[in-house]
């Protein structure tokens, strides 16, 4: 039996199943500061061997099978960020990977997710999909995963399930991403992690006037980081008001001054499409200026530019998240 219970804060996942008895070598409790995260719970008997939660960070969701050639190792993805709980678990022995995967899939479905990637065995690429989901969730944790579990994720025999899904809310979107995995002879293990949406602290990155006055006659530009909007879109979040203003302020002290937005993204997609979002969002900001402002459109010019500059690896999510950006050119 399914159960889950809803609100405009949350919606807790529950699933309600008789569990049998752990083997003695099965972990029998959830290592020390580990705990379910509100929105979507475990599967009932499951332990936590792997938890790690961070405030804000960026998360790359498979959309598509595994692809070797890919930079993030799937056909299609997309990037989103917020607050990132990620969750390893050790299901109970005696359950099946696709029993648990089911579950989910009808929990998460009925209570108004909306599964954007599903994949289970070769549709996903197998042991490589796994791996490329896994592996660095498995690095990251590796003070507090088993050296005996780490592995229970790698099913070695290709049986393996994902799903990703998105659940809009009136205080932020939540993604999920979920990974069920299992070998011949050995308990599931269960990799959830999930991304409820919302915008950093602007008191952390705001540039006032100042700062970009000197960044502009030092270096000729300046990263924004301020400027925030919805994921995958060019329509600005909220927090990006203050530096919009301090940009504006800087524009109206010297109005000989012309500048370049220039927007930039990283690497996940494909290209025609980062060129073109950083191009609506540039021209999101110069809109933002002159609307606003009354920043006379001849004196900003928007232009994207895509993964073409990055000022960080791709290769990692920290890296990403720096090379998504707007930022400000002297003319």
């Amino acid at each position: 039996m399914v159960e889950f219970r809803r609100s405009f804060a949350a919606v807790t996942l529950l699933a309600m199943l008789t569990v049998p008895g752990f083997a003695a070598e099965s972990p029998s409790e959830d290592i020390k500061g580990a705990k379910d995260n509100p929105i979507v719970s475990r599967f009932r008997g499951a332990v936590i061997i792997g938890y790690q939660q961070q405030d804000y960070a960026a998360l790359t969701l498979p959309l598509g099978p595994y692809d070797g050639g890919q930079s993030n190792h799937f056909a299609k993805s997309m990037t989103v960020e917020g607050r990132l709980t990620s969750i390893v678990y050790a299901a109970p022995e005696g359950k099946s990977a696709l029993e648990i995967y089911r579950n989910y899939e009808q929990t998460l479905t009925t209570a108004g997710f909306q599964p954007v990637f599903k994949c289970e065995a070769e549709s996903c690429g197998g042991y490589d999909f796994a791996a490329a989901l896994a592996d660095p969730v498995n690095h990251a944790m590796a003070g507090d995963l088993s050296s005996l579990r780490i592995d229970l994720l790698n099913a070695t025999n290709g049986d393996v399930r994902a799903l990703t899904a998105h659940l809009d809310r009136p205080n932020g979107p939540v993604d999920v991403s979920l990974l069920v995995s299992q070998d011949p002879g050995r308990q599931p293990g269960i990799l959830l992690r999930i991304v409820e949406g919302r915008g950093m602290d602007s008191q952390q990155i705001t540039v006032d006037a100042n700062a970009m006055s000197d960044g502009l006659a030092t270096a000729g530009h300046i990263a924004l980081y301020g400027i925030q909007f919805d994921t995958d879109s060019a329509i600005l979040r909220p927090e990006s008001d203050e530096t919009i203003a301090q940009m504006a302020k800087l524009l109206t002290g010297d109005t000989s001054r012309r500048v370049y937005i220039v927007g930039h993204t990283d690497s996940s997609g494909t290209l025609k499409h980062n060129i073109g979002l950083s191009q609506s969002r540039a021209a999101s900001v110069a809109k933002a200026l002159t609307t606003r402002y009354g920043i006379g459109a001849d004196r900003i010019a928007a232009k994207g530019l895509g993964p073409y500059s990055p000022v960080a690896s791709n290769a990692d999510d920290a890296g990403r998240a720096k090379n998504r950006r707007v930022e400000l050119v002297e003319q």
